[in-house]
């Protein structure tokens, strides 16, 4: 079965070299209340902080550049905003709403009480997902996870009310994973998540081990939707071994099947085998941003790298030898994507990725956006 997939990932520009600080104070919305114990930190990155009884805290030192700060804890609204360094104030008051009382009853009462064992192994090849890095990866916390099946929609929704503890022992990393939203539609196969993830490093064994998880995150990058659009930034796409070619859906009569003398009409892919350059589907916004936009769907090829065995156990029809290959499409082809120069993007429901990519873009093969070969 092919899945679309769709995934969310925060706007943010790093660059570790400048010495700035956040100072603040997470409080309870409306009052001078302080909360204790809240996760404070930059989406997609190993910054962070916990703010103390008084509910104050600093991160030290804030990365210059764009990025989300999430504040989350237990019990209240997850809170993200989008921070410029170079227009923050001097001290942010951070205001957590209580969470609703029905989103409560949801997660700790109106869910499957046998969730898990119906729903946890597909939850765990959607999130984490069937690559290699996934065999080395563990959740700590699956008691967390909470599903509710809408059986008239067909979708089934999970939850989870503290953020999912995941161990890759494949990438050297902890990760701490604040999930918004996971939906799969069983009738058209989308599936959609959010979330926040904020990256430990972990403390290697050995030099033979730092230097298994530094090749395995470098094999990890190589053609990777990260490594795209950082070479899309760059306009740098072919030098980079990509190749892009566009893919247009065209209604032909299905002559194997034929209903009161006459064939039903399907939809057929056929690919215009005329390489595309980057600036045909990208442009400048302004000088940190770039905006990626086109029609039908683009096919993505990248050369220097084969469609790994595991991925094509689960694709028959993928040949061996085959380069890696991916489809994105944009149902909505008036909007724009932002991508920065550290492949760093914002595209929600906007963009589908399917084929290689809707297997490989998983939190088993998730790396921070300030990771440098």
């Amino acid at each position: 079965m092919k899945h679309f997939f769709i995934l969310l990932f925060s706007l943010f520009v790093l660059n570790v070299q400048a010495q700035k600080k956040l100072i603040g104070k997470v409080v309870v919305s409306g009052t001078e209340v302080p909360i204790a114990s809240a996760s404070i930190f930059l989406s997609n990155t190993s910054v962070g902080a916990v703010s103390k009884e008084d509910g104050s805290f600093i991160i030290d030192p804030l990365p210059t550049g764009r990025y989300n700060l999430v504040v989350a804890i237990l019990g209240y609204e997850t809170y993200v905003k989008e921070i410029n360094s170079n227009q923050i104030s001097d001290y942010l008051v951070v205001q957590l709403t209580p969470k609703p009382t029905e989103l409560q009853e949801v997660i700790v009462g109106k869910y499957d009480k046998n969730g898990w064992d119906k729903w946890g192994e597909f939850f765990m090849e959607m999130l984490i997902g069937k690559t290699p890095n996934a065999l080395e990866c563990k959740l700590l916390n699956k008691n967390a996870v909470k599903f509710r099946y809408n059986k008239k929609d067909n979708v089934l929704y999970a939850y989870a009310d503290e953020p999912l503890k995941i161990v890759n022992n494949a990438l050297g990393f902890d990760l701490e994973y604040k999930l918004l939203n996971f939906e799969y539609n069983y009738k058209s196969t989308i599936f959609y998540y959010q979330g926040y993830p904020l990256f430990k490093e972990k403390t290697p064994r050995n030099n033979r081990q730092q230097s298994r998880w530094l090749t395995n995150r470098n094999e990890t990058f190589e053609g990777s939707l990260m490594h795209f659009m950082r070479s899309l930034f760059r306009n740098n796409l072919q030098n980079d071994g990509f190749e892009l070619r566009k893919i247009i859906k065209n209604k032909t009569p299905n002559t194997s099947i034929t209903i009161n003398g006459q064939h039903p009409m399907q939809e057929v892919d056929m690919l215009v085998d005329i390489p595309l350059t980057g600036d045909s589907i990208a442009f400048a916004i302004d000088s940190t941003t770039a905006g990626l936009q086109f029609k039908d769907y683009l096919q993505v090829v990248y050369k220097r790298k084969e469609m790994p065995s595991a991925y094509i156990r689960a694709n028959r029809n993928v040949q061996i030898g085959a380069p890696i290959t991916a489809r994105l499409f944009m149902p909505d082809s008036n909007k724009v994507v932002a991508v920065l120069a550290n492949g760093s993007y914002f595209f929600g429901k906007d963009i589908l990725t399917m084929d290689y990519w809707a297997w490989s873009e998983k939190l088993s093969n998730l790396l921070p956006l300030d990771y440098r070969r």
